[in-house]
């Protein structure tokens, strides 16, 4: 079921990505390795069961105003807090942000904002699923590096404390729980 988010103009609609429906070519966040993901690669990586993406458009324009994608994946016990370390277990379940993106134009109007909640929400539900501690996501290093930093610090991320990747960032799913559910 598509999300609505409101906006000025027509109502802004997050579905999951329909290769038929989404029109990618024109989409330019900024960051070149992430268009050329959104428009080469990630049909594949769908099909090859490594993501899952929700894109969202603007009434009935089939054009991406923004994006983000969904995976699995499992950290080290000891980057978390206190209670993954005592879990007697050397793994702990996240669910992995890998990409959120806003085309330019659109990008200081809040859509960024609406696809991270949008992402959280839909993070809850794949929780109580399967299990998942938290949600990490890697802040892309860049001239705009901090900006975005301070951005997902506001929505609830901190450091998880890996020292071979310090852009690395997550939420626990019972802080998730706590704002959202």
């Amino acid at each position: 079921m598509p999300a609505e988010t409101a906006a000025d103009g027509p109502a802004l609609t997050i579905a999951r990505f329909d290769k038929a429906l989404h029109d990618r070519s024109a989409f330019s966040c900024g960051f070149s390795p992430i268009d050329n993901f959104l428009k080469s690669s990630l049909s594949d990586q769908i099909r090859n069961g490594m993501v899952a993406a929700w894109i969202a458009t603007a009434g009935d324009d089939p054009a991406v105003l923004g994006f983000y994608t969904l995976g699995a994946m499992a950290v080290r016990a000891d980057l978390g807090p206190g209670r993954w370390q005592s879990a007697g277990v050397p793994d702990i379940p996240v669910i992995y942000i890998r990409a959120v993106a806003v085309r330019r134009d659109m990008q200081g109007k809040g859509l960024g904002a609406a696809l991270v909640v949008d992402a959280m929400r839909r993070c809850l539900g794949i929780a109580d699923q399967m299990g998942a501690a938290a949600i990490v996501l890697d802040v892309l290093k860049d001239d705009h590096f901090e900006r975005r930093w301070n951005f997902y610090e506001e929505l609830g991320f901190q450091p998880l404390g890996d020292p071979d990747n310090k852009q690395r960032m997550f939420i626990p799913m019972a802080d998730v729980r706590a704002t959202l559910g």
